[in-house]
């Protein structure tokens, strides 16, 4: 890996983990007011991997687009 995807890698990993605490947040101040979870576990996984994956696809290509 080069280091622009080394670097693109470490931003959509923490934007995944953002995600995660995020969703996790919501669904247990939700569980606590309101004794519903508005996401399910799988949702909450799911959705943290793909804005990591994601966000790093997206990042190599505008990073080759702009060499």
């Amino acid at each position: 890996m080069s280091n622009s995807e080394e670097a693109n890698w470490r931003k959509g990993t923490i934007a995944g983990f953002y995600v995660y605490l995020l969703l996790l947040f919501v669904n247990y101040t939700s569980s606590l007011f309101f004794q519903k979870e508005p996401f399910s576990t799988t949702i909450i996984f799911w959705s943290g991997l793909l804005v990591a994956f994601g966000l790093d696809f997206i990042l190599n290509l505008l990073s080759r687009k702009n060499n």
